[in-house]
């Protein structure tokens, strides 16, 4: 499982600076457990080039382990439990003229719960398209609708991978309602937009960095499973967003490094963070090509593993993502009473407040899986 998490950190990084270069100053957000995921589903399938390509891309060096590491990471993040829930729709959507291998159809099933479905491209283009999003929308809650455009789909596709992924929890220290505020957002330094700036004084893990100019603070979920890690700059330094020092110095290393508990300190903090909304969409084909998986969008793929001929290639891969993030936690819930700690029995109180561009993540705490990875530079419309 530790394979895994950090490949999936490494591949985070890599991406993330992939998805910057054509989203430079813009909102970001993406689910590199659920595309690490939908990618080794792939692998499974892919032999010769192809198959080292894939796995040059994740980090993904020993099949075996990936596949049997991947289950135990499924498996742990999405068994049913009342703190949180988190839903990944992984599913390859197949043209019905190929004949897909008994072993591969038996084991995507064994180890990603995922069986590949048979569509009509070719002559029902339409009804296999509104199929494919029903089946996302019901598998996000319905969160995600739309996942595939008429643009999306042509009849040539022999092969589509679509990945959605749904997630809702609860913070452990929640934001009084009354104190949330309208505020100015600083988009750059001398770009304002109103945002709804929630407000909470807590206990939290805090690191400051004052060599890169910026510090971190952990925001629990209720029971500790998952936390919210945000990366905030001390101030807007740059011509653009104020982000620019820390994605210069940003590697998973360092990611694990800053978020090492024993690096963190307890702190009494007045906590100021947007209420925000993001959905973001990705044709994630040309990011991962130029990642170095080139030949499984090509016509000299290889998923011989997959399918009895060989012309089978990847037409797409589409990653969809949404979050919410409120009062209550990401998402709504339930009323709750909610502790105020008073500064008195601390003393001193750090001031946290999220007014300017600043990057976030969600881990699974046990697997130290990055779930999500987001950068927040403005507020949507």
């Amino acid at each position: 499982m530790e394979l895994v998490s950090t490949s999936i950190g490494k591949f985070t990084v890599d991406l993330f600076n992939e998805l910057n270069e054509d989203n430079k100053g813009k909102n970001i957000f993406f689910s590199p457990w659920s595309i690490s995921s939908a990618l080794a589903l792939m692998y499974l399938g892919a032999k010769g080039n192809t198959a080292t390509e894939i796995a040059e891309d994740p980090e993904h060096k020993q099949a075996e382990d990936t596949h049997s590491g991947f289950k135990e990471l499924l498996t742990a993040i999405n068994k049913p439990r009342s703190t949180y829930s988190l839903k990944t729709a992984n599913r390859i959507y197949v043209e019905k003229t190929f004949s897909l291998l008994p072993v591969y159809i038996q084991l995507s099933k064994n180890y990603y719960k995922a069986e590949p479905h048979k569509v009509n491209f070719k002559t029902a283009l339409e009804q296999s398209r509104k199929e494919i999003n029903t089946w996302v929308e019901k598998q996000t809650e319905g969160k995600i609708k739309n996942l595939l455009g008429p643009r999306d789909v042509a009849t040539s596709m022999k092969m589509i991978l679509v990945n959605a992924v749904y997630f809702k929890a609860e913070w452990e220290v929640k934001f009084p309602e009354d104190n949330t505020v309208l505020q100015p957002f600083r988009l750059s330094k001398n770009k304002t937009k109103p945002v709804k700036m929630m407000c909470v004084r807590n206990t939290f893990p805090v690191l400051i960095m004052e060599t890169l100019n910026f510090k971190m603070i952990e925001l629990p979920y209720v029971k500790h499973e998952l936390s919210m890690f945000i990366l905030l700059p001390d101030d807007i330094k740059d011509a653009t967003t104020g982000l620019e020092q820390l994605e210069r110095e940003l590697t998973y290393e360092k990611l694990s490094e800053w978020t090492d508990s024993k690096k963190m300190t307890e702190t009494l903090v007045d906590l100021h963070l947007p209420k925000f909304t993001l959905e973001e969409k990705y044709d994630l084909g040309g990011n991962l090509d130029s990642m170095g998986m080139h030949s499984a969008f090509s016509s000299n793929a290889d998923f011989s593993g997959m399918a009895q001929k060989g012309d089978v290639l990847i037409s797409k891969i589409l990653h969809k993502s949404f979050v919410a993030v409120d009062e209550k936690g990401t998402e709504a819930a339930a009323a709750t009473v909610t502790t105020i700690v008073t500064s008195s029995a601390f003393g001193h109180v750090l001031k946290f407040k999220a007014d300017h561009p600043f990057h976030f993540f969600i881990r699974h705490n046990k697997s130290k899986s990055i779930l999500f990875f987001g950068r927040f530079c403005s507020p949507l419309e």
